[in-house]
């Protein structure tokens, strides 16, 4: 607790202290970080490999977005790096939900920003009991039928991430102005997101009666992408520092996954949408 009490400290040094050499000058560049929540969804799963091009209809994910924590606090991540600990940092990296965004405001209409933005949600299967309806071709032979899920995939996940990275396109309204903060200490704004995203698969599938690991990897294709829309507001008490609250919307469209050992003739495929609530630190210069 100590450690985290400390960061806050120098953060709030480094904006009361930077505030007072920027005086009337406007900030147009923001870096920002937020972590967040995602909320539940459900997906059809399609899945073609060897004899097999199948689908189950409507299956329930969830989202784990403080996994493995369970608390709003990354420690599996801060901890070793803490820690110095860097490759167990390293690897804990990508483990609980966050984003990061640089947004450039334009000067002539500051407005309006343009920038880059990337989101790391996870969707899991995790009720392996659920009664399905799979469709297709099954070991060579037609299927139409209500199935456990469970007696099929034994493991299904996106937990390293759905990985979004986005074009970021935001309008801004300037509330509260001030000497100091000329962009308003109040900022309600709005925004929209598009760009390829970058889904890590863990799949394992029940084969011949035995279980078998297919997929674990990052798997970028041009049909693995998102979109975005959001709503929030920025308050910005000093001119380098300031805080936001934001909802999200966002689609996922993974079309473009695969198993590992059968990269080139196989394909898993899901879409899902999801609502997101996110809160973070925004650094403007």
């Amino acid at each position: 607790m100590k450690i985290y009490i400390l960061i806050m400290i120098v953060l709030m040094m480094y904006a009361c202290g930077v505030t007072t050499t920027t005086k009337g000058k406007m900030t147009v560049n923001y870096f920002e970080y937020s972590r967040g929540i995602s909320s539940h969804s459900s997906s059809d799963l399609h899945v073609k490999y060897n004899n097999n091009d199948y689908t189950f209809k409507d299956m329930n994910l969830i989202d784990k977005s403080f996994f493995p924590d369970d608390s709003i606090i990354p420690n599996a991540f801060l901890k070793p790096l803490l820690k110095f600990k860097i490759d167990d940092a390293l690897k804990a990296f990508t483990e609980p939900y966050y984003a990061y965004r640089f947004i450039h405001f334009l000067k002539r209409n500051p407005n309006i920003g343009i920038g880059i933005e990337f989101i790391h949600l996870k969707v899991f299967l995790e009720d392996m009991d659920q009664n399905l309806n799979m469709t297709g071709v099954f070991n060579g032979e037609q299927v139409d039928r209500n199935v456990r899920v469970g007696d099929y995939i034994t493991m299904f996940n996106v937990s390293h991430g759905v990985n979004h990275l986005s074009l970021h396109l935001t309008y801004r309204w300037m509330l509260d102005k001030t000497e100091k903060i000329q962009d308003g200490r109040f900022q309600p704004y709005v925004n929209i997101s598009a760009g390829p995203a970058i889904p890590h698969l863990e799949m394992d599938l029940v084969e011949g009666g035995s279980i078998k690991r297919v997929a674990y990897s990052y798997q970028a294709g041009f049909k693995n992408w998102g979109i975005g829309a959001g709503a929030g507001i920025r308050f910005k008490p000093w001119n380098r520092l300031g805080f936001y609250l934001e909802y999200k919307f966002t689609h996922s469209h993974l079309h473009d996954m695969y198993l590992d050992e059968l990269k080139k003739t196989s394909n898993v495929g899901m879409s899902f949408s999801v609502h997101h609530l996110q809160w973070g630190l925004s650094f403007m210069f």
